[in-house]
Formats: C-alpha cells, structure tokens, sequence
C-alpha cells in the first residue's frame, strides 16, 4: 500500500475543508499522530491496513450521515467520501488477497 493513497486523501479533505492540515488530517482522519506521514516516508513504508481502515470507516461514516439529505452540497460531499473510501477499501482489499495468495499459505 502506498503512502500516495494516503495522501491524496488528504489533499483532498484539506481542499475542501474537511481537515486543515496534514497533522490534523492523521489525528482526525487516521487515528495516528500528527506526524504519521511523515514518519511512513522517513521510513520507507505505506500505512498500516488498520489506518486505511479507520480512514475508510469515517469517511463511510460522514457520507452516511449526509446521504439522506436533499441539499446538492451535501450531495456532493456524499460523492466525494463515497470515492475516497472506495480507494481505501480497494487498498484494503488488495492487501488481503496479497496476503492469502502467498506461496506459503496457499497449501492450507
């Protein structure tokens, strides 16, 4: 998994105001510490599946709660969370089979 996931998540919640910066968004958005991303970069690594899904939770989480609503912003942002958990899913998704598919636990 990529940290470039991660961080188009957030740009794209900082752009439309839903996080203010990064730290905010790896508080608010990932559970982690402000300096989650950085440390993932400093270390060469991408997120953790339990982060993608957090992230993906609350993002599925606020598209819920804005999706009965007849208001055409509203609509919008159900569109764009929508989006971004599906990245997230996908990403979790992908980990997984990487993990049942591997040569040592495919003989069980």
């Amino acid at each position: 998994m990529s940290i470039k996931l991660l961080e188009h998540i957030r740009d794209e919640l900082i752009s439309s105001g839903a996080a203010a910066n990064t730290p905010e968004f790896c508080r608010a958005w990932l559970g982690r510490s402000e300096g989650y991303i950085r440390t993932l970069r400093n270390h060469g690594t991408g997120p953790s599946v339990e982060t993608l899904a957090i992230c993906a939770h609350k993002l599925g989480y606020y598209a819920d709660r804005l999706r009965g609503s007849e208001r055409a912003d509203h609509r919008a942002w159900v569109e764009r969370l929508d989006r971004l958990k599906l990245l997230c899913d996908t990403a979790i998704a992908r980990h997984a089979e990487a993990v049942w598919r591997a040569p040592d636990r495919m003989s069980a």
